[in-house]
């Protein structure tokens, strides 16, 4: 995927924000959040930022999120601003998960640069061990 052989960033909860088709706003805040009118920079928060400013600085961005669908139009904007990206599914309580998503990145993107991790934590939650 990374034919241009761009350095690579992997952003780590690059989506967070959206996990869960905003089930973890609804819990933290009571309702769903709509915010469809602002920016998608906006909306996707800090990881979604980041992922977008890396893709403009020239680097091949990695989405990683527990479900794919939640970074499609974030791929789809960085794609439309002349980046290029790729997601990549990846649950952080899964060693196994976390094994395999860099052992696919390493062999469609390449060796990891630069490593964001922006893993959000809901409160009244345990964390994993």
């Amino acid at each position: 995927m990374n034919s241009n052989h761009k350095p690579v960033a992997v952003v780590i909860g690059a989506t967070s924000k959206w996990q869960s088709d905003g089930r973890n706003t609804r819990l933290v805040h009571g309702k769903a959040l709509d915010d469809s009118h602002l920016p998608i920079g906006v909306r996707w928060g800090v990881g979604g930022a980041i992922a977008q400013k890396f893709a403009q600085e020239g680097f091949f961005v990695v989405l990683t999120t527990r479900n794919a669908a939640n970074a499609s139009k974030l791929g789809k904007a960085i794609k439309e601003e002349g980046g290029e990206s790729m997601i990549v599914e990846l649950d952080l309580v899964s060693s196994d998960s976390i094994a395999n998503a860099f052992a696919h990145i390493r062999e469609q993107a390449g060796n990891t640069e630069v490593l964001v991790y922006n893993a959000g934590y809901l409160e009244g939650r345990d964390l994993p061990p």
